[in-house]
């Protein structure tokens, strides 16, 4: 009785599986990722958190943590942040790099712990190349944000008809980002449009919008022909925009393009106030950069070195356009 009680069994069990693929269908092991970004403060970092969010929920079980500091000048803050999520030991990591070396050597500890990193945004200068053999971190999720400053600058000279005087802001002269946004535009000036006249570029570390405002209204006040500035960032842009209304600049007299998006800008483009801008796609950083962890861990597929997330223009003719407010964030 017994043995025909076993073998009752064992062929209730193997129907299980054949009529309804429990074996293959079983939940996906529960996994817990670290996410560490360069802020939290910008709107930027909250759409790129809820593209991480949102990535997470379809993949099923994943948890994921987001953190960054209070501001984008606070490099030794987000390295404890980094050593922190490291001591938690989860199933995988991704950072932001602030600075360009600063954090390569708590990656490669993250490494030898065999804990996986892919970096999003902004990637430190690691030695080698990226990918599964790195010491530092199998890829990067980024805007090419080299090319979007030459797009911004072929913008900016279409505006200004190639010549005239054009300050650059920008918000960082520690992370590549910021270095590749600036050194984009200027590079792509002096290559293209000798007519054009860039006064020293200046910056607004962090992207601090005071400190962006106090900038351009100096060069107002400085250079009364003063046809153009390119703010590197959201606060930069934004800066710029509060300078201009201070100095009653008239609406389009003097163009402005910044970058990012977010609530202000938007509706500083809709009222004439600023030209236009960049933006990136900070929801698909997020979440194609949970994707390449989640697919690293559970499947052990190697995920892009790098991953360009893409970039647009905008302005009031074409910000409405899906696949522009789509990338929009407030």
């Amino acid at each position: 009785m017994k043995k025909v009680l076993t073998i009752v069994a064992v062929a209730s069990a193997m129907a299980l599986v054949v009529g309804t693929g429990s074996a293959v269908n079983a939940a996906p092991k529960a996994l817990k990722i670290e996410l560490i970004s360069k802020g939290e403060t910008h709107q930027f970092w909250q759409a790129v958190k809820k593209g991480a969010m949102d990535q997470a929920k379809k993949m099923g079980n994943v948890t994921v943590r987001f953190q960054g500091p209070a501001t984008e000048t606070m490099i030794d803050k987000q390295l404890e942040m980094l050593d922190g999520a490291i001591a938690l030991k989860p199933d995988a990591i991704g950072y932001a790099a602030l600075g360009t070396t600063e954090s390569v050597s708590h990656l490669a500890a993250a490494n030898k712990k065999g804990i996986p990193v892919y970096m999003f945004d902004t990637a430190a200068s690691c030695p080698g190349k990226l990918g599964v053999k790195s010491k530092c971190a199998l890829g990067v999720a980024y805007t090419n944000s080299k090319a979007a400053g030459s797009l911004a600058a072929d913008k900016m000279a279409g505006l200004i008809g190639s010549t005239g005087k054009v300050l650059v802001v920008g918000h960082s002269q520690t992370n590549q980002t910021g270095i590749d946004r600036a050194s984009g535009f200027v590079n792509r000036i002096k290559a293209k449009y000798p007519n054009i006249t860039l006064l020293e570029t200046q910056y607004a570390e962090g992207g601090d919008q005071t400190k962006a405002q106090d900038i351009v209204a100096a060069a107002l006040v400085a250079n009364k022909d003063l046809k153009g500035i390119y703010g590197t960032n959201e606060g930069v842009s934004i800066g710029a925009g509060q300078a201009f209304k201070a100095a009653n600049v008239a609406k389009g007299s003097i163009k402005l393009i910044g970058f990012d998006s977010g609530k202000q800008q938007m509706a500083n483009i809709k009222d004439g106030l600023q030209s236009g801008a960049i933006t990136q796609s900070p929801m698909g950083i997020g979440a194609k950069t949970v994707e390449a962890l989640v697919n690293y861990v559970r499947n052990k597929k190697a995920p892009a070195a790098l991953i360009d997330t893409g970039f647009y223009y905008y302005d009031a003719t074409n910000i409405a356009q899906p696949k522009i407010a789509g990338n929009l964030y407030e």
